[in-house]
């Protein structure tokens, strides 16, 4: 039986893309962006929060450490302003980011129909109390409420357990005398309960009317009409305490200003508890009980399922179909555009105005593409897709048909293709190099690669060149990489090393490990039991040139070779004799540029090929360098060194890579670039990003998204 090393591929999945009838800007690459209103985009980068213009102009750089779970929203900006948090605590800041209500309250809340007024909490003598603030952190009305609830300019208070009602200037209308008062309604009047009193009163807090509270319950009150229940029934009152639409509903809402309620009554003859409709003022029925899904109206239109076609349409205020239910998906009503998201037959998400008239697809809107606001809205693209991209980070070529990328070996990496699940090659300029028809692959290596496939039940290998061309056929069972003109493959169950031109030697076959040559060099190990423990050298001319007895021993490496004996690590050289013993040594790793990285007392430094420290044992771990360059880690954090042991980006990443130029790529959520000052070329925003070849680099961009302006915005 005759070894060979292979490399496991694993792959990664795309899929989707977005129809392009909408105006959109470009697609931008973060691990989240929402519109947050005023014209701004919040974005998410490097665990940090930002905010950017629709000209993609950052406005408030990522330094924002908000602490948001996934499904929490970026603070939005309310006439300018925006709350954020800082060590538990909330401030507020301006469109500039400038911080003008510090971090020093348990809590703030802006108003939209309240400029510059903000909702303040704080926790004083280790009570917390509320009051209102200017979005200059001047105090209008004192922090010394226990609860604070705004109603547009007015405020109901409470202290100690009674409440009352302050207006916008901190002036005192209702004494804080209640045990309970809700909002008020534009009928200027609130539900309360006093001295066993309960009903309404007005903004003197004089009694409007009152009723006995084990026979009513109140709820709120619109457009003049109070909503109420009693015997575990709905129904409503005018402001007279006079029952103008008796209780008889199993469900309802107070009513709209539009003069209509959404009402609904239990059916057990159905298979759905509740249908809903909705009544006008009088009582009357304006749109039928019978509608399982029956949403609020927004902008005159209400979305309900039609229980004959089990689609859905929009109604207007009449019950008349605006849109007839022919949709299987429709979201929450027109937005401020007249437009609405729709799922058709096609299985697409259509954008349409009232008239039906369709502006634009998606092939899906998830939970990132809301309702447009101010004209916009932001999409999600699920395809991750693969770029070919420049050291400054820019897109020089999207790449189609990709489920993963490798890294390059000579100009040319890999590729998984995501319609066949087969693997082909990509050149430096990201054009694809034949067709994807190979069921594994190693990288290039003297110009010629290794590709697999299953013929007849069985895998079989052969070489392709850079053209994609096969050099040499798939018939071998086994097929290592080219090294000094040669490569091991197993053919008829004999092993042999072949040239570049198919000559085959068999001279290999007698040895049970064989590794490809390196360093002009091959090992093998021999099966002759007599010889247990000899390892052989073999040069390219396939001659033997000595055999050495150790427990282990590895390829040739800058013109020396390791190997452990009376487990003690020794250096020798091409002609078999020993350089130096590496006493202290416990285990090491095959560097280049002249190094060897070596742990000593579980701390890991580098050697050169005579055994003299070159840098310091003082690392957790190490790599390999790659030109000038080898990461290092300390603290569970790795760094980047350079070849005299200087420090060049202190240990701070997850990961981090050197590559052509001083380009290095580091990973803490995902992937970026930096140069070799530390600069930051680009945030992490690749999901998987290959070394840095002649400038270039293989990326699969995170999650990517989509600014559509709305093709009804006016």
């Amino acid at each position: 039986m005759r070894f060979l090393l292979v490399f496991v591929l694993l792959p990664f999945t795309i899929s989707a893309q977005f129809n392009k009838n909408f105006v959109s800007k470009s697609d931008l690459y973060y691990t989240r962006l929402e519109y947050c209103g005023s014209g701004l985009f919040g974005f998410e980068s490097n665990g940090k929060f930002g905010y950017m213009d629709i000209n993609q102009k950052v406005v408030i750089p990522a330094t924002l450490d908000l602490k948001l779970s996934s499904s929490q929203t970026m603070p939005s900006f309310t006439n300018g302003f925006a709350i954020v948090t800082s060590n538990g605590k909330s401030g507020l800041i301006d469109k500039t980011g400038k911080l003008v209500i510090p971090y020093e309250y348990s809590s703030l809340w802006l108003y939209s129909n309240q400029k510059n007024i903000v909702k303040a909490g704080k926790e004083v003598d280790s009570k917390l109390v509320y009051g209102v603030l200017n979005t200059q952190n001047k105090v209008i009305i004192p922090l010394e409420y226990s609860s604070l609830t705004v109603d547009s300019n007015l405020f109901m208070v409470a202290k100690n357990g009674k409440y009352g009602v302050v207006d916008i200037n901190g002036k005192v209308l209702v004494p804080t005398e209640f045990y309970n008062i809700t909002t008020y309604s534009k009928n200027r009047v609130a539900k309360a309960e006093k001295d066993g009193k309960y009903g309404f009163i007005d903004l003197k807090g004089s009694w409007i009317f009152e009723k006995s509270k084990s026979v009513f319950t109140f709820y709120g009150c619109n457009a003049g009409m109070v909503r109420c229940k009693v015997n575990n029934k709905y129904g409503y009152l005018d402001l007279k305490g006079n029952e103008v639409i008796i209780t008889k509903y199993d469900y309802a809402e107070d009513f709209t200003d539009d003069g209509i309620a959404r009402v609904g009554v239990s059916n057990s003859d159905t298979k759905y508890k509740t249908l809903y409709g909705y009544i006008n003022k009088k009582g009357e029925v304006v749109i039928p009980l019978k509608y399982e899904t029956l949403s609020f109206f927004v902008n005159g239109a209400t979305i309900a399922k039609d229980p004959e076609t089990n689609r859905y349409g929009y109604l207007d205020k009449n019950g008349k179909w605006i849109l007839n239910p022919v949709y299987l998906y429709a979201s929450s009503g027109f937005d401020d555009n007249g437009g609405v998201w729709v799922k058709m037959t096609d299985d697409k998400y259509h954008y349409i105005n009232k008239a039906g008239k369709d502006f634009g697809t998606l092939d899906s809107i998830g939970n990132d593409t809301r309702t447009f606001k101010d004209g916009y809205s932001i999409a999600s693209n699920t395809s991750y897709p693969y770029v070919l991209i420049d050291q400054t980070g820019k897109t020089l070529k999207t790449i189609d048909d990709v489920d993963a990328i490798y890294s390059f070996a000579e100009n040319i990496a890999g590729y998984k293709s995501k319609k066949t699940g087969l693997y082909g090659f990509i050149d430096i300029n990201g054009n694809k190099i034949g067709n994807p028809d190979f069921t594994g692959f190693n990288g290039f290596s003297e110009g010629l690669a290794k590709v697999s496939k299953n013929i007849n039940g069985k895998t079989k290998h052969g070489y392709i060149n850079t053209k994609g061309e096969i050099v040499f056929p798939l018939e071998y069972e086994t097929a290592g990489s080219f090294g000094n003109g040669w490569a091991l493959v197993t053919k008829d169950s004999i092993l042999y090393f072949m040239d570049k031109e198919g000559t085959m030697n068999d001279w290999a076959d007698e040895y049970q490990y064989v590794n490809d040559f390196r360093d002009g060099f091959a090992l093998g190990y021999f099966i002759n039991k007599d010889k247990p423990n000899d390892y052989h050298f073999i040069n390219k001319e396939l001659k033997e040139v000595f055999s050495i007895k150790a427990k282990a021993a590895f390829p040739f490496w800058e013109d020396v070779a390791v190997i452990n004996k009376d487990s003690i690590y020794e250096l020798i050289n091409k002609k078999g004799e020993s350089v130096k013993l590496l006493k202290g040594i416990d285990f090491l790793k095959f560097s280049n540029e002249g190094k060897l990285a070596v742990r000593s007392q579980n701390k890991w430094g580098y050697i050169d090929n005579k055994g003299n420290q070159v840098i310091p044992f003082q690392y957790d771990s190490c790599d390999s360098f790659k030109g000038d360059y080898a990461k290092i880690q300390m603290d569970g954090k790795w760094g980047i060194i350079d070849k005299t042991g200087k420090t060049i980006i202190k240990p701070q990443y997850k990961n981090i890579t050197p590559g052509d130029n001083g380009i290095f790529i580091y990973y803490d959520v995902a992937w970026g670039i930096m140069d070799k000052t530390g600069e930051k070329i680009t945030e992490n925003i690749f999901l998987t990003i290959t070394p840095f070849a002649n400038n270039k680099a293989l990326a699969r961009l995170g999650k990517s998204f989509i600014i559509l302006k709305s093709p009804l915005k006016k």
